[in-house]
Formats: C-alpha cells, structure tokens, sequence
C-alpha cells in the first residue's frame, strides 16, 4: 500500500510539473479539490483523485507519507491500513466539508466556500501519522513518526478556532486515525484471547492421537517367546 500511494503520488507530480502547463495544473486542482461544489457532483471520484494531487511541497509530503504509511502497514497489515487511512480521509472531508455548508447555509460565510482549493493527502498522513505514534513497533519508528507530525503541527491547525476547513478535517483525520487504530488493536488482541484455547484444545487432540498410535503400535508387537528350564 504504501509503494503504491507513493507511486501514484510521485507519477501525478511529475506530470503537474513537468507535463501540465499552469493553466492546466490549476484545472486539475480545480477538479480534484474536495469542495462543495465537487462533492455534490462526483463524491468518491473528488475524494480520491484529491489525495494524489498537491499544489506544493509534494517532495516533503513523499517524506512524510514514508514516515507515516510504512510503521502502519508494518503494524496492522495492507488492507486494514488501507481502512484506517481512507475511513479517516472521508470522514475528514466530510466533516469539515459538512460544517462549511452548515455556516454557509447560515450565512456566516460567502458562497465562494463552494468552490475553494482542497487538495492534496494531508488527511491521510495525519491519520496515518498519528496511528504510527500510537500504535506502531518500535520506538524508533514512533519517534521519527512523532518528529513529522510536530513539523507540521504549525500548518495543520492553522484556522482551527474559526473552523477552516482544512484545520477542522486535519484535526477530525487524527481522531479517526486514533479511534480507529485502537479498535483495530482491541480487535486482534481479543482474536489474539479467543485463540489461546482453541490451540490448547488441538494440542491436546493431538497428543492423546500420538498416545492412540503408540498403544496401538504396543499392542501389534509380538509377545517374547518364553524361556526354556
């Protein structure tokens, strides 16, 4: 998982940059940002395209995203890391995104909010981040997860206090990226529980099945001859 998103990512950079003139670069962030007006059109096309699109500092993202995806993936495994990052980037956009349409609908903010620039994988990371602190092996690992997501903490809640919407899904991403790390955790310690007496029971069928062979084989041998007076 993580090779492919790197890949994805580092392939989709090098054509804004090197294939994709100004004009064009707008266009797609235009098309993939994960704003009202794309959402009401095209939800889950928006929300995926926009964590492989960036607008800047792609270099420092890949970096992150190394530091970030590969301590999860080592812990959980490929599919439930894909869960955790992607549940944890839905539920960011659509929280933030929902609270802007509430505020707009209440007339505390302009209806330009519909089309605003949001893109980029900054949910993911965070979520991932934050699962590798708290979850991940080996404290080495953790800390070099730790040392990025306090980087970025200057940028990630900036407009937290009037509910920007990119603070509000950065802070909604890390509290789903720790909820549901920890219920991942829960799950395969009680699956860790449950087997312990399953793996009692077939040892023990097992030896009692050695024993069984053994009798028998006693059983088959034949008897010593007796001795002459």
């Amino acid at each position: 998982m993580p090779l492919t998103f790197l890949g994805l990512f580092a392939a989709m950079w090098l054509v804004q940059v090197f294939l994709l003139p100004p004009a064009a670069q707008r266009a797609v962030v235009s098309w993939t940002s994960t704003n009202l007006a794309n959402l009401a059109v095209d939800p889950v096309g928006t929300m995926v395209a926009s964590a492989f699109v960036a607008e800047g500092s792609q270099a420092a993202l890949l970096v992150v995203a190394v530091l970030g995806l590969f301590p999860v993936v080592r812990r959980f495994g490929n599919l439930r890391a894909i869960v955790l990052v992607a549940v944890s980037h839905v539920t960011g956009t659509l929280i933030s995104q929902g609270i802007a349409f509430v505020r707009l609908e209440a007339g505390l903010l302009s209806d330009s909010v519909r089309t605003i620039s949001d893109v980029g994988p900054s949910y993911v990371l965070c979520a991932a981040l934050v699962a590798a602190i708290l979850y991940g092996h080996g404290r080495v690992r953790r800390l070099l997860a730790f040392a990025a997501w306090a980087s970025l903490l200057p940028f990630l809640f900036e407009g937290l206090f009037s509910l920007e919407v990119a603070a509000v899904g950065h802070l909604v991403a890390m509290l789903s990226g720790a909820l549901i790390g920890g219920v991942l955790l829960l799950r395969e310690r009680r699956r860790a529980v449950g087997a312990t007496p399953v793996a009692d029971v077939i040892e023990a069928a097992e030896a009692k099945a050695v024993h069984a062979v053994q009798d028998v084989q006693d059983s088959l041998k034949p008897n010593p001859a007796p001795s002459e007076a």
